[in-house]
């Protein structure tokens, strides 16, 4: 799982990167970077300003998951906050354990990139209407990013719960 979770979130880090470089040659020399409620513009920057801020998020967000999940597996027990956190970072478990934790590090990392990636590509869209203009119905994304991340939270206690027979 670790290893196609991780494959996913470098495809997810280069596609919102490709994005980003394809979309700058259509974007007009003032981008539209902030809206409203009602979807109109209240908030602008130039497009190689936008385009430098976009590739920016997407690499710190791919380097941030990227270190995090080279760095839990050595981080102090005291920091790691697990249900039952004695049993699951016992030796003969400890390497198991973090490498479902890296593995679920790389799905949030990979919906992360895939959200702000839909967000930048809406963002263009919205810039190619004259004048710019969101016309972006949020509800469903919300609605899917709280079931998929409530889904990885779950997945998260029931995949950490106490074992039976364990103290």
């Amino acid at each position: 799982m670790l290893r196609f979770a991780r494959i996913l979130f470098f495809a997810a880090s280069i596609a919102a990167l490709a994005l980003a470089a394809r979309q700058n040659g259509s974007l007009p020399g003032r981008v539209a970077t902030h809206f409203g409620a009602d979807g109109q513009p209240n908030g602008w920057m130039a497009r190689d300003s936008h385009t430098l801020g976009q590739i920016g998020i997407s690499l710190f967000i791919g380097g941030l998951f990227f270190a995090l999940t080279r760095y839990l597996p050595r981080m102090p027990e005291r920091f790691v906050n697990l249900p039952h956190r004695d049993y699951w970072l016992a030796p003969k478990r400890r390497a198991e354990t973090f490498a479902w934790l890296g593995a679920m590090l790389f799905w949030l990392g990979t919906l992360l990139q895939g959200f702000l990636a839909y967000v930048f590509h809406e963002v263009w869209r919205a810039n190619l209407l004259t004048p710019p203009a969101l016309r972006l119905n949020s509800l469903w994304l919300q609605l899917s990013l709280f079931i998929l991340t409530a889904g990885l939270v779950i997945t998260l206690l029931f995949r950490f719960r106490r074992p039976e027979g364990a103290r």
